[in-house]
């Protein structure tokens, strides 16, 4: 299969070759075009979930030489939780989901998807053509990304029986087979002339963004507004994702998109099919660059964490299909796929790693990248943050808290910090406590990061940054 260092192939590529295992085409040649196989298959009339799974298993098998380990998870919830809607699915929604799926070489013309590079900074798809590669993701029939990453191009992680979260993973077939839903009596409604949106993905580097740790004109700012929020659950909740004109924050991985697990980043994604495609064009975020998603229209909401994060509610669509054209929130939704620094893998007991050289700077840099990548000329009405890098990844909570702080006040927007769960109650409690001190003193981004890019990992000052600033003579003269 050949493969592009700056583009994703796709299956509609004339490039893309398999063995006919299943004798389908009737061919002499060795090995024939993938897409022909894929026409041929979803040629084939459907009705029940067994021949849909045995339909996948084949294009897998076709595709990769060899099947899943099973699809049991995936058959457990079609059969129970989608099991009253199966007549309906065949009849309504699998016919679209098939005409729009061979739709790919009309949609991708050059059959291949460019990535997301210094070359190629930004790129808008239809909704059509998202909802083409989305259903190629469930389908499976996608080659691996052309880069190094542990990412999924497809959903078959969800799939299988040994699912690591099965309450998280229950809720992504959720949002997933709902969108699907929505797509097909989009098309119903409206036939081929479905009025849309597109959907934005861009790569801002800290270089555009004119960052400079002393830049006069943005480090004069005073702090801006900041709200603490606190949730006994964490939600998706599409109150907590900046709608209609901020943006919220995902604590992303340095390779971006849905993953088998329930963290923030997986959430977020999950609940969001449309978001899913990135794995397929955005390779491995740099140290300067952020991800900026606009237009993903979320299925579902979820609520807690880890192990216990599961569905919330199915979202209602927010426009009326009877009139046109199509107004709604989510256009203009705005996700800042942000990379904190992996300071877990650093074994250096007793040092806060977080002042270790660079990382205050690199960390203040991304913020700000993020923070400051409105398209117009008034920033973003909020940015719904929470405790960035601060899970698995190992950062402190109060420096990665007054670092997106700061970064916000030089972006003249504002910070409403979520915490949630009983383990945030106390942190939560802790930043008003130095909200309120901080506003009262009128402290300035200027002095704050004087103070921060000054200390050290094995400072006193790092190890309890808040009474620290609080008691600093510089902020408090």
């Amino acid at each position: 299969m050949a493969h592009s260092l700056y583009s994703f192939v796709l299956p509609c590529s004339p490039t893309i070759v398999c063995q006919d295992r299943f004798d389908l085409l009737d061919s002499d040649e060795v090995d024939v075009p993938f897409w022909r196989i894929i026409e041929t298959m979803l040629a084939n009339k459907v009705t029940i979930w067994i021949d849909l799974l045995e339909l996948m298993d084949t294009i897998v098998v076709t595709l990769r030489g060899s099947s899943l380990s099973d699809y049991q998870f995936l058959r457990d919830f079609l059969q129970t939780e989608w099991a009253s809607k199966e007549a309906d699915f065949f009849e309504n929604v699998w016919p679209t989901l098939v005409r729009v799926a061979l739709e790919m070489p009309r949609l991708f013309p050059q059959s291949t998807l460019p990535l997301l590079s210094e070359m190629t900074h930004g790129m808008e798809l239809s909704r059509r053509q998202v909802a083409c590669l989305v259903i190629h993701q469930f389908l499976c029939s996608l080659s691996k990304q052309p880069w190094p990453t542990d990412s999924s191009p497809d959903f078959s992680i969800w799939y299988t029986s040994d699912a690591k979260q099965p309450k998280a993973a229950r809720a992504y077939l959720c949002a997933l087979f709902t969108y699907f839903e929505r797509l097909a009596y989009l098309n119903i409604a409206w036939g081929d002339h479905v009025p849309e949106w597109p959907l934005s993905f861009s790569l801002r580097t800290s270089g555009e963004s004119k960052y400079l740790p002393f830049d006069p004109p943005l480090v004069r700012e005073p702090l801006c507004p900041l709200v603490v929020d606190y949730q006994h659950l964490s939600t998706t909740a599409p109150a907590f994702l900046g709608l209609p004109d901020g943006a919220c924050v995902v604590s992303a991985n340095k390779n971006v998109g849905f993953g088998e697990t329930a963290t923030q980043e997986e959430m977020q994604v999950g609940a969001t099919p449309e978001c899913c495609a990135i794995v397929l064009f955005v390779p491995t975020l740099q140290d300067d660059q952020i991800l900026i998603v606009r237009g993903a229209e979320a299925m579902i909401s979820m609520k807690g964490h880890g192990r216990e994060a599961c569905l919330d509610e199915v979202l209602l669509p927010d426009y009326n299909l009877a009139f046109r054209p199509i107004s709604s929130k989510w256009q203009t939704r705005t996700m800042l796929f942000m990379d904190a620094l992996e300071l877990d893998l650093l074994d250096l007991d007793d040092q806060v790693v977080d002042f270790l050289p660079g990382n205050v700077d690199r960390e203040v840099a991304k913020a700000y990248t993020a923070f400051s990548s409105h398209t117009n000329s008034n920033p973003y009405s909020e940015i719904v943050t929470g405790l960035w890098g601060c899970g698995a990844f190992g950062g402190d909570r109060e420096v990665k808290s007054v670092i997106q702080w700061c970064a916000a006040s030089m972006a003249h927007t504002s910070l409403r910090f979520v915490c949630s769960g009983s383990n945030q109650a106390d942190f939560a409690a802790r930043l008003q406590s130095f909200r309120d001190h901080a506003v009262s003193r009128s402290w300035k981004v200027k002095d704050i990061l004087i103070i921060l890019l000054s200390l050290g990992p094995n400072d006193a000052g790092a190890r309890d940054l808040f009474t620290y600033l609080m008691q600093h003579s510089v902020l408090n003269a």
